[in-house]
C-alpha cells in the first residue's frame, strides 16, 4: 500500500548544506544583537567575539557545530524536544492532535459572529469546548484573559497568573502560556505540578510556558532572552521561534528567508546553551512575506508555507531536531478563502509529518473562531483519513462477494458492508452529505452546523472543572502570585 502523502521532501543534501552554511556565515558577519547580558557573557566565555558597546555577537562556526553537536547527544541520551507552543505544528504520529492556543486578542463570538476583545467567559468556554473535543489534544489560551466579564481590565502583571490558573481549572489538556519574568515563572510551575500531580510529572510533560520570538532580523532582545535562560535554568523546553519576512526583514527571496530564520534559531542556541549548558532547545518558524499590492504581511501565502516546511525539512534531515512549523492563517472570517489556506497549509504540514495543527486561528493569528475551530478540525480529519491511501489485499479486493452478489445486484446487504461501514468509511460532522430540499440547504452549512454543534457541547451538564481540592490549590496560588506581582 502505499500511502498519498509521501513525506515531502523541498532540498536535495547539498542544497541543505549550502543554507545552513550561509546560516553560518551570517552568524559570523554581520552577527547577531544579543541584548542579554547574560547571554553575552556566556558566549564571550565560550569564544564568540562580543562587542559590548553594539551588544553585537559574532559566532565563530566551531561555537555553532558545537552546540548542535551537544544538543545531538542530548536526544541520543533520552532527552525528549519539546515544541510548547500553540500556532505551530511539530512531528507526530498520524493521528488527530489538535491544538487550542494562540493567545489572540480577538475573539469572533461564535453566536452573533461579531469580532470583539475577550473576556474571561470567553476563555473559559474556549478551554472547556477543547477539554470536550476527543480530537483536541492540546488546550492553552485561545484568547487572551484581557478583562474580566463586567469589562474591568486585568492586572497586566497578573494576566499571565490568572490565564493559566483559569486553564487549569477547566481543563485536563493543559498546554501553553506566555511567561514574562522570573517573578511569575515560579506560580506557573506551581500551577503546573497541581495540574501534573508532582513536579517530576511536570517537568516530564510542561505547561504554561512558551516559546520566545526573535525581532528579525538578527535581534535577541533582553526581555526573551533572559526568559529563555530562565525557562533553560529550571530544565523546562526552550523553544525559539523567528518571524522573518520575506521582502522587508529578510530579502525578497525564499532560500534567503530560510536561510536567515536558521541563523536567528541557531544563534539563540549556541547563546542559550553557552550560559546554561544541557538546555533542552528546539526551534520554529512562523514566517511571512510581504504583499506588495497592499503592504501587509501575508503568512499563507505558498511562499510563507514553503518556507516554514523547508526550514522544518533542514532540522529534521540535517541536524536530527523536531522543529514548530507556523501555522497562521490569514482570512478574516469563516467563509472560502479560510477553507482554502487551510487545506493548503494542513496538507502541507500533514507532508511533512505534523498533525498536532493549531485550529481556530484566523486574521495572521490575532481572532480565534470557535467555529472555525470545528471547520478546521474536519479539514485534518479529511487530510488524516486521505492520507491513508488504498490498500490493496485478497481482503480488499473481495472478488468473492462481486461474484456471489453478480452482475445488477447490491452490497448493501453483505456482511462485510454491514460490519466495515464504521471502519472502512469517512463520515464528516459538518459537511452536509443529506438529500434535504433547498430550504434546508442554508441551515446545513458547514458554519451553521458547527455552531450548532458549539451550542449542544457547552450545554453540557457535566463540562469539565478540577476537583474542590486542586481549585483551591490553584487558588492559593493565585493570591499568593497577587501578594507578591502587585505588592
Amino acid at each position: 500500500m502505499k500511502e498519498i502523502l509521501d513525506k515531502i521532501q523541498l532540498f536535495n543534501e547539498g542544497e541543505i548544506r549550502q543554507i545552513h552554511a550561509a546560516s553560518r556565515e551570517i552568524l559570523v558577519n554581520p552577527g547577531m544583537r544579543i541584548e542579554s547580558g547574560q547571554l553575552r557573557r556566556g558566549l564571550s566565555a565560550a569564544g564568540a567575539q562580543v562587542d559590548e558597546a553594539s551588544r553585537v555577537v559574532h559566532f565563530p562556526a566551531s561555537l555553532v557545530e558545537n552546540t548542535l553537536e551537544q544538543i545531538r547527544d542530548g536526544i541520543r541520551a533520552g532527552k525528549k524536544q519539546i515544541v510548547l507552543n500553540g500556532v505551530v505544528a511539530s512531528l507526530t504520529p498520524r493521528s488527530m492532535c489538535i491544538k487550542f492556543g494562540g493567545a489572540c486578542i480577538e475573539f469572533m463570538d461564535w453566536k452573533t459572529n461579531q469580532v470583539r476583545s475577550p473576556t474571561r467567559s470567553d476563555l473559559v468556554q474556549m478551554v472547556q469546548l477543547g477539554e470536550a473535543l476527543p480530537e483536541v489534544t492540546f488546550v492553552g489560551n485561545p484568547v487572551m484573559y484581557l478583562s474580566e466579564d463586567d469589562g474591568t481590565q486585568i492586572d497586566p502583571r497578573m494576566q499571565r497568573v490568572k490565564t493559566a490558573a483559569l486553564i487549569a481549572r477547566y481543563t485536563t489538556k493543559a498546554g501553553s502560556t506566555e511567561v514574562w519574568n522570573a517573578a511569575e515563572l515560579k506560580y506557573m510551575m506551581e500551577l503546573g505540578e497541581i495540574v501534573r500531580g508532582s513536579r517530576e510529572a511536570y517537568l516530564a510533560k510542561p505547561c504554561f510556558v512558551t516559546a520566545k520570538e526573535t525581532i528579525s532580523p538578527l535581534v535577541l532582545d533582553e526581555a526573551a532572552g533572559d526568559v529563555l535562560l530562565l525557562l533553560a535554568q529550571h530544565n523546562l523546553p526552550c523553544v525559539i521561534i523567528p518571524m522573518p519576512i520575506t521582502g522587508t526583514s529578510s530579502p525578497l527571496s525564499l532560500a534567503a528567508n530560510i536561510a536567515l530564520g536558521n541563523a536567528e534559531i541557531l544563534g539563540t542556541f549556541a547563546a542559550i546553551h553557552a550560559a546554561c549548558p544541557g538546555a533542552n532547545l528546539v526551534g520554529g518558524v512562523i514566517s511571512g512575506v510581504m504583499d506588495m499590492k497592499t503592504t501587509m504581511a501575508v503568512f499563507a501565502s505558498p511562499e510563507a508555507v514553503l518556507q516554514d516546511i523547508g526550514l522544518a525539512e533542514i532540522h529534521e534531515r540535517l541536524y536530527g531536531f523536531d522543529f514548530g512549523a507556523g501555522g497562521y492563517i490569514d482570512a478574516k472570517y469563516p467563509g472560502p478563502q479560510v477553507m482554502f489556506e487551510v487545506f493548503a497549509r494542513f496538507s502541507a504540514l500533514a507532508r511533512s509529518g505534523r498533525y498536532n495543527v493549531p485550529a481556530g486561528l484566523l486574521n495572521s493569528g490575532k481572532r480565534f473562531s470557535a467555529i472555525q475551530a470545528l471547520m478546521d478540525i474536519e479539514i485534518e480529519r479529511w487530510i488524516v483519513e486521505a492520507g491513508k491511501g488504498i490498500e490493496v489485499s485478497q481482503d480488499t479486493l473481495l472478488v468473492d462477494q462481486i461474484q456471489r452478489v453478480g452482475i445488477g445486484g447490491h452490497s448493501l446487504g453483505e456482511e462485510h458492508t454491514l460490519s466495515n461501514m464504521r471502519k472502512n468509511i469517512w463520515y464528516p460532522q459538518l459537511m452536509d452529505h443529506t438529500g434535504c430540499d433547498i430550504s434546508q440547504e442554508y441551515m446545513n452549512d458547514m458554519a451553521r452546523t458547527a455552531a450548532r454543534r458549539i451550542e449542544k457541547v457547552l450545554a453540557q451538564v457535566h463540562l469539565y472543572e478540577a476537583e474542590p481540592a486542586k481549585i483551591r490549590a490553584i487558588d492559593e496560588v493565585v493570591r499568593a502570585a497577587e501578594k507578591e506581582l502587585l505588592g
